[in-house]
């Protein structure tokens, strides 16, 4: 979502309207990752772990 946007049909129900940017072609992938790695460091210990649960978990599909 994050390099693409929210893409209707996609991401999204069939003509979703959203605001969500795509950073494809402004960012690098690095950059990409760089800016969330910041975000997630905001995070709480709780929530990050919370997160880190998750991703065990959807990478286990």
């Amino acid at each position: 979502m994050i390099k693409q946007g929210i893409v209707p049909g996609k991401y999204a129900p069939p003509m979703y309207q959203s605001d969500m940017p795509a950073f494809s072609g402004v960012l690098a992938d690095e950059e990409i990752w760089a800016v969330l790695a910041y975000i997630k460091s905001s995070w709480p210990q709780e929530i990050r772990k919370t997160q880190h649960e998750i991703t065990l978990a959807q990478t286990r599909r």
